[in-house]
């Protein structure tokens, strides 16, 4: 191609004039299927992507008139015998997915010029990756919605037998419906690995020791080239939620090898350390840490586990919202002296109202509006705002001057007692002696027990017994329920009114998985002191011996 400014050939691949140095401007090459029908069965309308494997189009379905998406490999790939049986199971690994969150396939054929290519469904939306750069900080309940989703894809992925092997926020889709904000689509199984136990996967389309994937999401096994199974997917879920929570990869290098070996050998940096301004829950920092872990084995076992812990976690900040200082009374709280959105829950006030006092809160409420994800409920107090203040001015009145009468009294009451014709009690006060032991209440004060509850001495009150089955059950429901901080003080409580062996193994549990693990290896040791037959002692040995 020639120079613009100086005419000099700069070749066919130049940026820039080997003369004098100016940008070389090089005309798009046109795409030969762009405008083309394909196999009489999809119009190509655009290029939306492109790949090392091939390239990416936006058609429409001739019959249907719907938009699709076509993923067409290279005609110079088609004599690579391994590309091309790993694009032909991309299309099997996707086409055995019927998930809602899980991409759909449409088609796999053979193009007119011999080209293969998959006919999928268009998601209208951005990738994650887009949202990351563009709106983060994310609410910690968006996060939770997308993830869900994406480990609900997973886990149908994974019983079907298929392993993703390059989860990335690239790869998952975010798509805004009327109904339904950040509806997720997991895509792109190009690299999958498909687990059949029928043996009817074929040759190996990956060398013995062969890494695949994008070096910064890799688990560490998957980083040193060894066999994988789906916990490999459940690491990269992790460094997605440590990316969303902090917008920071958990490691930083700047090249591949460089991640790889960081995620063999370093244990990643609390995301609290990383972005202390961000909003990062205790709970959610301690999955996703769990999430990171090295060995397998200290994972989510499944992705069904992993995303009911993630949903646990939610419900307990929500929980803890809800406690906040100012909301006393779960039957008529007090409107907040400021409103402001909460996730995606908004709370709008009326412009004319004043504000208010937290402690008229109650009294006086004019228009408040509540709009929620799901729709719109809307509260109208007007009757009477005068007559409530006048009641609340004459109860004050009425309040101080019962206050002042009782003051008197007593007054009254200790003039006559000490210094009146029958004061009993004006010559004890007078001299210095002191009060007769007769006349003393017989206390015995027992020294307090500053030990944790785990190493005290165990005394058991039939009397307290039922007390404490009544603690337990309410802790019960409250791990039920995910609210595991009120299920620990229950246990606790519990324990120490009725030291039963059961409520130490909860309580070592619950530590255990709060990753407290000296806590949780004194309360496992005091259950099998407690009961040395314990049905649970080969689970405790196992966890204690794994600390």
């Amino acid at each position: 191609m020639l120079c613009s400014t100086c005419g000099t050939d700069a070749g066919d691949v130049s940026k820039f004039c080997p003369s004098c140095g100016a940008p070389v401007v090089r005309a798009a090459e046109a795409d030969d299927y762009i405008g083309r029908v394909i196999k009489g069965k999809y119009r190509v309308e655009d290029m939306i992507g492109e790949g090392g494997m091939g390239k990416v189009y936006k058609a429409r379905q001739v019959m249907l008139d719907k938009p699709v998406v076509l993923k067409v490999l290279r005609q110079s790939l088609l004599s690579d015998e391994r590309t091309v049986q790993r694009f032909q199971r991309e299309a099997k690994a996707a086409s055995r997915l019927q998930h809602p969150n899980s991409i759909s396939i449409v088609d796999f054929d053979q193009a007119e010029d011999g080209a293969l290519y998959i006919a999928m469904e268009y998601v209208q939306g951005k990738d994650l990756h887009q949202i990351l750069s563009r709106e983060w900080p994310l609410p910690e309940a968006r996060v939770v919605r997308i993830v869900s989703q994406v480990l609900s894809a997973l886990a149908e992925a994974h019983s079907a037998g298929v392993i993703h092997r390059d989860l990335k926020p690239e790869n998952i889709m975010v798509e805004q419906r009327r109904n339904e904000p950040d509806f997720v689509k997991v895509l792109d199984f190009g690299i999958a690995k498909i687990q059949d136990a029928t043996g009817d996967e074929g040759p190996a389309l990956t060398r013995a020791g062969f890494v695949c994937g994008t070096p910064e999401y890799m688990s560490p096994e998957q980083a040193r080239g060894a066999p994988l199974d789906h916990r490999s997917d459940l690491y990269a879920v992790g460094v997605i939620l440590y990316q969303l929570m902090t917008g920071l990869l958990p490691f930083e290098s700047d090249s591949a090898v460089g991640f790889a070996t960081k995620h063999l050998t370093e244990e990643p940096p609390p995301p609290s350390r990383r972005r202390p301004e961000a909003k990062i829950s205790p709970g959610m920092e301690r999955l996703i840490l769990k999430a990171l872990s090295k060995d397998p084995n200290d994972r989510p076992q499944t992705a069904e586990q992993f995303r009911a812990e993630l949903i646990a976690i939610d419900k307990e900040r929500r929980s803890a919202a809800q406690r906040r200082p100012g909301i006393s009374s779960p039957v008529l709280s007090p409107i907040p002296r400021k409103v402001t959105p909460a996730d995606q829950l908004e709370t709008r006030v009326d412009p004319r109202a004043n504000p208010w006092s937290a402690s008229e809160a109650t009294v006086r409420q004019d228009a408040v509006v509540i709009t929620a994800a799901g729709g719109a409920a809307t509260a109208t107090h007007t009757d009477g705002v005068e007559a409530a203040s006048a009641g609340l001015l004459a109860f004050k009145i009425v309040t101080v001057l019962l206050v002042a009468i009782s003051v008197g009294l007593a007054g009254w009451y200790l003039y006559g007692l000490y210094f009146g014709e029958n004061a009993p009690l004006a010559d004890t006060l007078s001299s210095n002696a002191p009060v007769p032991r007769e006349s003393q209440d017989p206390v015995t004060i027992q020294p307090t027990d500053t030990r944790p509850l785990y190493e005290r001495e165990i005394v058991r009150n039939e009397a307290m017994h039922p007390k404490a089955e009544a603690l337990a059950r309410d802790a019960d429901r409250a791990v039920r329920n995910g609210k595991l901080d009120i299920a620990l003080a229950h246990y606790q409580e519990a324990y120490e009114k009725y030291p039963d062996p059961e409520y130490a193994l909860k309580l070592g549990e619950l530590y255990y998985q709060r990753n407290d693990m000296k806590i949780a290896r004194a309360w496992w040791e005091r259950h099998l002191a407690l009961k040395p037959e314990s049905k649970a002692r080969a689970y405790i040995q196992e966890r204690l011996t794994s600390m």
